[in-house]
């Protein structure tokens, strides 16, 4: 059993590459904004755990030759006994051609057999330790902070902290060095920026993601995503806040994440002055605002970019 949920496992996992790398690279489209791109990322996610997908005829997958052996309808894997309504649609893509019966996985070969048993061990081995550990900094990171005083609304202040951090998943908390003042500038750029995080529940998503990568621990490209996507959530939160600033007040801002920079923080939080630092000044000082053609042809971009990501191709085999 353990061999079968692996090999769907490795299948989804070579599908992502491509989209992982399609992504890559149209992060590097520089008018983007990042507040566009960064919701992508939720497409790789979705590759990484789903082995469905409608087939259309856009599909990035259509160009991929015969890297795809087969494909794979939901009644065929379960065959009949969990039947589900328009699962006769849903396909998922067979990259690894090694089986010939799916539900169990039977194997072409018993040297196949035995190769997928004992990688299949490891696989679950590591990923456990692993999430294991993801768990744990969650857990040490909300004990650190366990004693932050409460001062308005969902705001704390800690003096074990030197740079502020957005804590917690479910009610995450905004929590504030003893070294910034309350009625500064630089702290209502800093609760603008973590009020970001939190309406979009940044957090949560962090933690699932970082799951994700571990689940697919083989696969270097799972571990790229991750980074991109922990920049991209910065990015776009920079850019949400700095849409109404003047260029002075986007230089305080640039100065306030310069600041705090290098401040401790729990690792399994959300951190003001955190994750590319450099590259998130740049962004800063030379945010333009999109015009509304920019922001229609982003838009349309993205949009046929999802598209071609999210489904599965129309060739049969």
């Amino acid at each position: 059993m353990l061999d079968t949920v692996f090999y769907f496992m490795l299948n989804m996992s070579i599908t992502s590459c491509f989209v992982i790398a399609a992504l890559l690279l149209a992060r590097q489209v520089r008018p983007l904004p990042r507040r566009i791109v960064y919701p992508l990322w939720a497409l790789a996610a979705f590759r990484l755990v789903t082995p469905f997908a409608l087939p259309t005829s856009w599909s990035l997958f259509n160009f991929t030759g015969g890297l795809v052996k087969r494909l794979i309808t939901v009644e065929t894997i379960t065959q009949g006994t969990a039947p589900a309504p328009g699962s006769g649609s849903l396909l998922t893509m067979n990259m690894v051609g090694a089986a010939v019966q799916y539900a169990p996985v039977e194997y072409r070969t018993e040297t196949l057999r035995q190769s997928f048993q004992a990688a299949s061990a490891a696989w679950a081995i590591v990923a456990a330790a692993l999430l294991a550990i993801v768990i744990a900094f969650n857990i040490l990171a909300r004990k650190e902070l366990k004693d932050a005083i409460h001062i308005g609304g969902g705001i704390y202040r800690s003096d074990k902290l030197l740079s502020p951090v957005l804590a917690g998943l479910a009610r995450p908390r905004i929590i504030l060095p003893a070294s910034i003042g309350p009625d500064s500038a630089e702290c209502r750029m800093v609760l603008a920026h973590e009020n970001v995080h939190r309406r979009r529940l940044d957090n949560l998503w962090r933690l699932s993601m970082a799951c994700v990568a571990c689940i697919h621990w083989f696969n270097p490209l799972a571990w790229a995503m991750l980074k991109a996507f922990l920049d991209d959530m910065e990015l776009s939160c920079d850019e949400s806040v700095i849409r109404e600033y003047t260029a002075e007040e986007r230089k305080a801002y640039a100065k306030a994440l310069l600041r705090f920079a290098e401040g401790k923080r729990p690792s399994a939080s959300a951190a003001f002055g955190h994750s590319g630092v450099k590259a998130r000044i740049a962004g800063v000082l030379n945010y333009k605002r999109l015009t509304v053609i920019g922001a229609v042809a982003s838009s349309l971009f993205l949009l046929a970019i999802a598209a071609a990501l999210i489904t599965n191709p129309q060739i049969q085999g």
